[in-house]
């Protein structure tokens, strides 16, 4: 995860860096320090997120945040203050998270909720029939089938036809989020709304057969999940 802290005072820079720390584990944070907004967007760098203060001088935290914007898309931006009344302004940048300064215990909610989204907007690469290879965010997948020689991946906007085989678009997947519910289905558990017998019920009105053996354990992964998104 590559995090990006922007606050123009050197004491709550290191703060929060330390702070963050504490939530890594597996080590597997690289954080980088900005002393400006200026500083931070002459950098042109993509960060999965950043946490901006919104009081700086010069550039203000909302102008820094709508400047990443534009060459960072997917970033999540975390406002940081110790004038929570200011962080009203947040919904012109659509922030992430708003946090106070005085209580930096808020930052770990606000990492673990970012893994979940940060997740969802991962992109695969597949190799499209007639098209060649494309990118396509894990988010807009509903349930990936076999049909004859083919692999179909079904989003929200059209069903697309690859040359990739089942197991190899599998081991791109996060098992937490998708599951293999069938020997010709693979299904995106955020996508389904319900379960009923041995039938998956999704979002877009479709529905899937779940393999007799693999009842109890889809079960088990769909309510795992949910568990997991509304615990983050």
């Amino acid at each position: 995860m590559k995090i990006a802290i922007v606050d123009d005072d050197a004491h709550w820079r290191e703060q929060i860096k330390q702070k963050v720390l504490q939530y890594d584990a597996k080590k597997e944070m690289r954080i980088d320090l900005y002393a400006s907004g200026e500083q931070y967007i002459e950098s042109k760098k993509r960060y999965d997120i950043s946490f901006v203060d919104i009081e700086m001088t010069g550039m203000d935290g909302f102008d820094t945040i709508l400047k990443a914007k534009e060459y960072q898309p997917d970033g999540l931006f975390v406002i940081l203050t110790k004038h929570v009344e200011m962080s009203r302004k947040g919904y012109v940048v659509n922030a992430f998270r708003y946090i106070d300064k005085q209580q930096l215990q808020e930052l770990e909610e606000a990492i673990q909720s970012s893994k979940v989204v940060l997740e969802r907007n991962r992109k695969i690469d597949i190799n499209v029939i007639g098209v060649g290879p494309r990118r396509i965010a894990l988010k807009n997948i509903i349930y990936i089938e076999t049909e004859k020689h083919y692999v179909v991946i079904h989003t929200h906007q059209e069903s697309i036809k690859c040359k990739n085989r089942m197991q190899e678009i599998e081991s791109m997947l996060p098992d937490n989020s998708f599951s293999r519910c069938h020997n010709a289905y693979i299904v995106n558990l955020d996508k389904i709304s319900h379960i009923e017998n041995s039938r998956a019920y999704l979002v877009n009105g479709n529905n899937i057969e779940i393999a007799q053996r693999k009842i109890w354990q889809g079960r088990k992964a769909y309510f795992n999940r949910q568990y997991e998104c509304a615990n983050k």
